[in-house]
């Protein structure tokens, strides 16, 4: 008999991701093993899993997305049960998101509000596919003070939290001294706002925001050449990188907009 188990993680995104208490494994048992995952994170994760049998049989399809609820330990998700008598082994990848993955689809509809107070006016010194860092990239750089008020864009659960960094640079180097929040929408797609004061954050892991709740105050740290607010949604993908997407911006009362121009300053309705 042999066993190897191989764990990875598929947390893609554009900073250092903070690791996430999710981990799996299997049990032996009198008929072969039992495979659990213990999920420690505020939401469902999704796993798949990269499994290899040798006179082994599963007793669900393997090449299935499998949620896990939030906060539970040892949820059994398979058993592989012995063919037949002799040799029997597996070897098992693991892959975790966030959020349940089973129907991924962004709604492209959906009306995101500017991420600052109501009445508030700033400057786009960045937009998609900008020149400078936003090459191939959906996001939007908010020239504003540190200490600005910084709001939900949309509704969701926070699920990261990075408040400890001072440092802000015009250099590479700086890129993981950025402090950040990330939230997960409804849809599976996470908005991240990043570099902010460090321990600007109002909101911790778990918590559940309202579009426009106050949740963190901008700062200076990261990779940056100023003070502003980085804003971006991506879409995770098991195996890829995340990619950014376009989102639609409440301009006005009635005027939307997927684009912000560069060098332009947007009041928030």
């Amino acid at each position: 008999m042999r066993l190897s188990i191989l764990l990875s993680l598929f947390f893609y995104s554009f900073l250092a991701a903070q690791s996430p208490q999710v981990h799996s494994g299997a049990v032996k048992t009198a008929t072969g093993y039992s495979y659990y995952v213990t999920n420690g994170e505020p939401v469902a994760i999704s796993v798949k899993l990269d499994l290899e049998l040798t006179n082994l049989k599963s007793s669900l399809r393997t090449d299935q997305i499998f949620v896990i609820p939030a906060r539970v330990v040892n949820y059994k998700i398979l058993d592989f049960t012995i063919v037949k008598k002799g040799r029997y082994a597996y070897q098992v990848t693991a892959s975790y998101l966030w959020g349940d993955q089973r129907k991924q689809q962004h709604d492209e509809l959906f009306n995101y509000h500017l991420p600052y107070a109501k009445n508030a006016s700033w400057r786009v010194s960045q937009g998609y596919n900008g020149s400078s860092t936003h090459k191939n990239t959906y996001a939007v750089d908010f020239t504003m003070p540190i200490g600005t008020a910084v709001h939900a864009s949309r509704s969701g659960m926070v699920i990261q939290v990075k408040e400890n960094e001072a440092i802000g640079c015009n250099a590479p180097k700086c890129l993981e001294r950025a402090n950040f929040i990330r939230i997960l929408h409804q849809d599976g797609t996470i908005a991240e706002y990043t570099h902010l004061k460090q321990h600007g954050s109002i909101v911790k892991k778990g918590d559940f925001v309202k579009q426009d709740d106050r949740i963190a105050y901008s700062g200076n740290t990261g990779w940056t050449t100023g003070p502003h607010l980085h804003f971006s949604v991506y879409q995770q993908s098991f195996g890829k990188k995340s990619k950014t997407l376009p989102v639609r911006f409440q301009i006005g009362a009635d005027a939307f907009s997927s684009l912000l121009v560069e060098h332009h300053r947007y009041r928030k309705p």
